[in-house]
């Protein structure tokens, strides 16, 4: 059996010198379902979840690295863009 604690998941590239800057903003509730496509690994202080709503895409960022814990998102556009803003923020493209 495989030991729990030893499981990581994907963890981004720091942010490059160059990297694009993403305007995040406050969470506001669109809609009353999210669905979260991919996510990084809870292990860091950083959270990014790649998520999808009423057909737009958009990168959820969770800063618990200050109190309360900031709660941010991306532009919801369509989902093929939040699909390479996703890549872009684990490459270390985007910050």
């Amino acid at each position: 059996m495989a030991d729990v604690g030893d499981f990581h998941g994907m963890h981004p590239a720091a942010p490059r010198p160059n990297a694009v800057p993403v305007k995040w903003s406050p969470v506001q509730r669109r809609t009353d379902r999210v669905r979260v496509r991919a996510y990084t690994c809870e292990c860091l202080s950083v959270v990014f979840e790649q998520c999808v709503a009423s057909g737009l895409g958009f990168v959820r960022r969770y800063d618990r690295s200050v109190w309360p814990e900031s709660v941010v998102e991306s532009p919801w556009v369509k989902v093929r863009d939040a699909e390479a803003l996703w890549s872009q923020i684990i490459l270390g493209e985007a910050q």
